[in-house]
């Protein structure tokens, strides 16, 4: 009886810690990206702020 009482408290904490890392998460994820800007591979200047309320695929690749 012992044991499932205990079990059911821990399964209590694990579930507030997932919401509240979960609510946290949410918090970082609606800030405004950095201001960005770029040039295409064509040539042209790209500022991520012209492409607000699209998807963006940001991708930092490296040859160290």
């Amino acid at each position: 009886m012992a044991t499932l009482v205990a079990v059911r408290i821990a399964a209590v904490i694990a579930l507030a810690g997932v919401l509240v890392a979960s609510a946290a998460a949410s918090e970082t994820a609606r800030r405004p990206a950095p201001a960005l800007a770029g040039v295409t591979l064509e040539g042209k200047q790209l500022a991520l702020a012209n492409l607000r309320g699209k998807p963006v695929f940001i991708n930092v690749w490296s040859s160290w």
